[in-house]
């Protein structure tokens, strides 16, 4: 560290040190620019691979509607069994942070799967 002599009116010398590097506002500033950053990133991965999630599913309604297709002959038995298959893959590629209840228990505020 350098020393600089500051000469005083009395004409004695004070030694004072030389500032090197950034000072304490801009070190602080520098210290919360990297802390927001680290927590805004560290929630936004929490939130999309943690979190827990409450979606929807209709399926009496579905069940019905397919039903109702079926019956009437607007569809076949396998495209039946196909609309069945693609609900329940649906079902089955909802992310493991995913709860999946059924609409009729939900009242609002949930995503919603469709097949």
């Amino acid at each position: 560290m350098e020393i600089e002599m500051n000469n005083k009116s009395d004409g004695k010398t004070d030694p004072t040190p030389k500032k090197h590097g950034p000072g304490f506002i801009a070190a602080a500033f520098i210290a919360l620019v990297v802390s927001l950053v680290t927590t805004i990133g560290l929630i936004a991965i929490y939130d999309r691979r943690y979190a827990q999630k409450i979606v929807t599913m209709d399926l009496k309604g579905y069940i019905r509607e397919q039903r109702d297709k079926a019956i009437s002959g607007a569809i076949s038995d396998e495209e039946l069994r196909k609309n069945i298959d693609a609900m329940e893959a649906a079902l089955l590629a909802a992310p493991p942070n995913h709860v999946v209840l059924l609409k009729e228990v939900v009242l609002r505020n949930a995503g919603e799967i469709k097949p």
